[in-house]
Formats: C-alpha cells, structure tokens, sequence
C-alpha cells in the first residue's frame, strides 16, 4: 500500500497545523512538519532560532537541494509511519518539493489543501494568550513566534521568504481550500473549518 500524502499549505497561522493536529489521533494520521528539519539545521549550526537565522539556514540548505526538508521529512515518515494509510506534511513550500513527493509516490497519491487567511488576521493570532502559552513551550518556533509578536516586520520577512520559494503558486493550484479567516469578511469559526478540512480529508481517503 502506498502512503497517501495530505499537504497542507498555507503561511504562518492560517491554521493549517491547528487544524491537522486534531485529526491526528481522531484519523489516525500523523503530522510531520518540514520545519522540525529546518530548525535541527539551525540548531546544528549553534544558532539562534529567530527568523533571520531561520531564513538564512533554509536558503543554505535549499541550495544545496530544492527540496531538501522535504526530502527528509518523507524519508522520516516511510520510516516511522509506513503502515499509516496517510500523513499530513506541514511546511511544504516549492513546486520541487511537490515534484519530489510526486515522483516518490506517484501523482494520485499526493493532495495540496491550502489554508487561507488574511495577514491581519494571522499576525493577530500571535498575540492571541492561547497561542502565546503554546509558544512559551515550542522550543525554537516560540522563539520566532515571540519575535514575530513583537515585530511585525519580522513576521512580514517570514511572509515574503516563504512566497518567494512559490508556496502563492502552490496555494493558488491546490485541490482544495480551507478559509480560515475569522475577523474579516467572510467570517468563519473554528468549528465550521474544521469540519470543512475533515471532510476533505475524509474525502481523499476515499479515494
């Protein structure tokens, strides 16, 4: 059997992880995030995980290949989850990563579901004391998310690096949509997104 791969897109705190994580344990379907390779690289380096680091060790390692935390990731998952029907990958950001998951698996076995939100929106969601109580605990992404909080350019550095590997080709090409945005129009809660994701995921598990 081979593994269906779920790709969630989306920049930071559309909620596609929020989302996925609740699914995890009730479909059955592990998470594995990109960014845990991302932030290993900086740490290996001794550095700092603030967004400049972050950019700076991604860009390094993405030179190197494309789709190198992808590369990873996968490998991770065929180890640790090969007798899981699916995963959910997070942090997925090129059109080389999809090739590389594609040609690993085979085209009918990969699905972008892209999160959508506006950046007022998701920069806000920082500051919000749920997510704040959550970043103390993160490790290395609470520390870019308190830099991010209090500096907004730094979230907009996040926003611009991630486009600028082409996750905005991704998002606009992906088979399906989540809108996350519950501040400006159109208003949606928690509760109505994440019944819509089940159902898509319901949906590519079906098929």
């Amino acid at each position: 059997m081979t593994m269906k791969v779920i790709v969630i897109l989306g920049l930071p705190l559309s909620g596609k992880t929020t989302h996925a994580k609740i699914l995890v344990d009730e479909l059955n379907i592990p998470l594995v995030e990109t960014g845990t390779f991302v932030y290993k690289a900086v740490a290996d380096r001794g550095l700092e995980p603030i967004p400049e680091n972050v950019v700076k060790v991604a860009g390094e390692c993405k030179a190197i290949s494309d789709s190198c935390f992808t590369e990873m990731a996968l490998e991770y998952a065929q180890e640790h989850y090969k007798d899981n029907e699916a995963i959910f990958m997070s942090g997925v950001k090129a059109q080389s990563e999809v090739d590389h998951l594609v040609n690993s698996l085979g085209k009918n076995n990969v699905f972008l579901v892209s999160f959508h939100a506006s950046a007022e929106t998701r920069h806000g969601r920082l500051l919000n004391k749920d997510r704040k109580e959550e970043s103390t605990k993160a490790g290395a992404k609470g520390v870019e998310d308190v830099a991010m909080a209090n500096d907004k350019s730094r979230f907009d550095l996040r926003d611009n690096k991630e486009l600028s590997y082409g996750l905005g080709r991704l998002m606009a090409l992906a088979d399906f949509v989540v809108n996350t945005e519950d501040i400006l129009w159109p208003h949606h809660n928690f509760d109505i997104t994440l019944k819509d994701f089940k159902r898509i995921v319901n949906e590519i598990i079906r098929y």
